[in-house]
């Protein structure tokens, strides 16, 4: 089903020409004058709570169609300035990911390192039957 955007516009008092900004703070005041716990208890009728759902599911359309397209649903299109790219008019989110950490392996250490560790666990090893020896 496609939507009705027109119907958005209308609910909230607006024109497709209007600024994103506008779209927001109209949809807003909208959407608290909706709700039910403004409402009296038990006032909720299903048609409120089905426009509710209808009034957000339009807005939020028209908020994907603005991030894709860079204007609200309706509005002209604007052209780029000669020399831009077609796409130059519309700012895309850059979104920066961590990097997930990197899976190498790592180099082995050079053999005179493994040589000296090997020498050095020896060494220790020594000194400790020696000094078992001369204390027992």
């Amino acid at each position: 089903m496609k939507p009705d955007l027109t119907l958005l516009y209308s609910q909230l008092g607006l024109k497709p020409d209007c600024s994103l900004a506008e779209l927001q703070l109209a949809y807003r005041r909208r959407i608290s004058e909706l709700q039910p716990n403004h409402l009296e208890a038990g006032s909720q009728s299903p048609e409120s709570s089905a426009l509710l759902r209808n009034l957000i599911w339009l807005h939020t359309t028209a908020s994907r169609f603005h991030r894709r397209y860079g204007r609200l649903p309706g509005a002209t299109a604007q052209r780029p300035a000669t020399g831009e790219s077609p796409n130059a008019a519309v700012q895309r989110p850059y979104f920066a990911y961590r990097q997930a950490p990197s899976r190498a392996r790592q180099a082995p250490p050079p053999p005179v390192v493994l040589g000296f560790s090997f020498l050095l666990v020896i060494l220790l090893f020594g000194l400790l039957v020696w000094w078992g020896w001369l204390n027992g």
